[in-house]
């Protein structure tokens, strides 16, 4: 189903710009369709400033899931940004908008005459909107993972002529490097000098996160390791009582402050750990707003999470993380950090969509053991506290 989709999007692209050549030209509008989760939105972040550089005096706007509207809020490279609730994107927890009828969004968002859309992620509404507003170019991933899907299995063809076994190695793209080949045919060959991710933590959220540690009796640089594990499905979880295993050895060894994060529907996560360490360092923050969780990762010396968009803001925030993964390809789903580790098992069902795993003790991730998270994490840590205090 997803190719067929791919396959729809890249014809449509070639479709709008067979007959953007022969459109007016008119002063370049950008429109960046990005509908997807959290992580996901993360990852396209460095395509804005290549847009910015490929079109310095366009107007660039990006329409995306109202969950995602903080994560973007304050990104110098970005006008306006424009929220349709895609039903195909949302998850069960996630804010609702105002439950506008798709077409309606299509056709305001229209109106505004984008001439360029860049469609990173959308939906079978997003399709029409290059021939509503008149848009003379369309570049999407469609294309872009299509055209790399046949080369992967030219290669695979040409290798089992030579070898006998399929070469993938093709196909192995972080998202990152897809969201920037979508928009390469602007930038031409400077699209890799952006390739990092981003994202602008307002004062505001600052000010408002540095309150609410202090009312948990966490002083302005007091060390903190937050913890998130929680995931937007099950079999991405690791158990609950492994990451308070983590948390007590870590508060043991250190003097650092445990906060364990997550959304509202999360809680029932803190009330498993809560017993299991039972101590006045560790804290729990859940339910927050988005960009003040974005805060205190950004304030935080270290990240320890399942594969979620946390781990991916956590990257973009600059802060070290060790990120737990299961039925995710990391090759294209890990954060995009030098300072991100992976711990990582697969198992011979890799890689998995499944929202319900077949195995009930969930082998891929709960193969991962406490000693190789604390090995991990210690490591981090003892690269952060230095640094922590000479700031």
């Amino acid at each position: 189903m997803e190719y067929l989709f791919l396959l729809a999007s890249a014809f449509t692209s070639r479709l709008v710009n067979l007959l953007g050549a022969f459109r007016r030209r008119r002063p370049p509008k950008v429109l960046v369709v990005k509908l997807d989760h959290l992580g996901d939105v993360v990852t396209a972040t460095p395509v804005f400033r290549s847009l910015r550089r490929a079109l310095p005096g366009a107007p660039i706007h990006v329409m995306l899931g109202p969950w995602a509207k903080e994560l973007l809020t304050g990104n110098p490279c970005i006008d306006k940004i424009l929220t349709y609730d895609a039903r195909a994107f949302r998850r069960a927890v996630s804010p609702r908008a105002d439950g506008r009828h798709p077409f309606r969004v299509m056709r305001e968002i229209a109106g505004a005459r984008y001439t360029h859309i860049i469609d990173l992620r959308g939906d079978g509404w997003t399709l029409l909107l290059p021939f509503l507003s008149g848009a003379i170019l369309r570049l999407d991933r469609g294309t872009v993972r299509l055209s790399r899907w046949i080369r992967s299995r030219a290669s695979a063809l040409g290798a089992r002529g030579r070898t006998g076994s399929p070469n993938t190695a093709v196909m192995l793209l972080h998202e990152v490097e897809t969201n920037l080949l979508v928009v390469r045919p602007l930038m031409g060959s400077s699209a890799a000098e952006e390739a990092r991710v981003e994202i602008f933590t307002a004062e505001s959220d600052r000010a408002a996160i540095g309150a609410k540690l202090r009312g948990l009796g966490i002083e302005e640089g007091g060390l903190i390791v937050t913890i998130h594990a929680g995931a937007s499905w099950r079999p991405r979880a690791w158990h609950p009582e492994r990451f308070a295993e983590v948390a007590r050895r870590l508060l043991e060894r250190h003097p650092i402050n445990i906060l364990l994060v997550g959304g509202e529907e999360e809680r029932d996560i803190a009330e498993r750990i809560r017993p299991l360490v039972p101590t006045a360092r560790v804290h729990f923050l859940f339910g927050s707003r988005l960009a003040e969780t974005e805060a205190v990762i950004e304030r935080s010396a270290l990240f320890i999470g399942n594969d979620s968009g946390l781990a991916h803001i956590a990257a973009a925030c600059g802060t070290p993380v060790v990120a737990l993964y299961g039925p995710q390809d990391p090759k294209r789903f890990r954060p995009w950090s030098t300072q991100a580790i992976v711990l990582h098992k697969p198992v011979h069902c890799f890689p998995c969509r499944q929202s319900v795993c077949v195995h009930p003790e969930l082998p891929c991730v709960n193969l991962i053991s406490v000693d190789e998270v604390m090995e991990r994490a210690e490591a981090l840590l003892d690269q952060a506290m230095p640094r922590r205090a000479a700031t």
